[in-house]
């Protein structure tokens, strides 16, 4: 008996959806900013995980945002959508530890106070979907 109700609750966590799952629409900035890194490149097939030269820099787009790449004019960068957003990314120091030399989804990012130094929140890598230049 006390198995079903532990069970049940867990099934309907798991039929909800996600809290902050709609798409979030981007101001004029934050368009152009996404415009400008993802002109003249090809989305790929999303994948779980990127490797350690990926991920020398990383740009906020917005709080729904992140990009990923080895250098400014890398031939492929990584779109990051962590799962329902990362509110107050870009006002926020985004911190992550990496386990192996591997980020990937569903690890943590710890959001700190630029000011105080403190932790004022956290959210999860999504996918990363890599955008590749294409050929001239």
């Amino acid at each position: 008996m006390n198995k079903l109700l532990f069970a049940l609750p867990a099934a309907m966590l798991l039929a909800a959806p996600a809290i902050g799952s709609e798409a979030n629409t981007l101001n004029e900035k934050q368009q152009a900013k996404l415009d400008q890194h993802l002109e003249v490149r090809t989305a790929g097939e999303p994948t779980s995980c990127i490797g350690r030269n990926d991920q020398r820099n990383m740009t906020v787009v917005s709080d729904d945002i992140l990009i990923f790449s080895s250098s400014r004019h890398a031939k492929t960068i990584y779109v990051n959508k962590p799962y329902g957003g990362c509110r107050d990314a870009s006002r926020n120091i985004l911190s992550y530890s990496r386990p192996t030399s591997q980020l990937c989804r569903g690890e943590p990012i710890t959001l700190v106070d630029n000011t105080i130094g403190m932790s004022v929140g956290s959210c999860a890598f999504g996918e990363f979907v890599p955008y590749t230049k294409n050929a001239d």
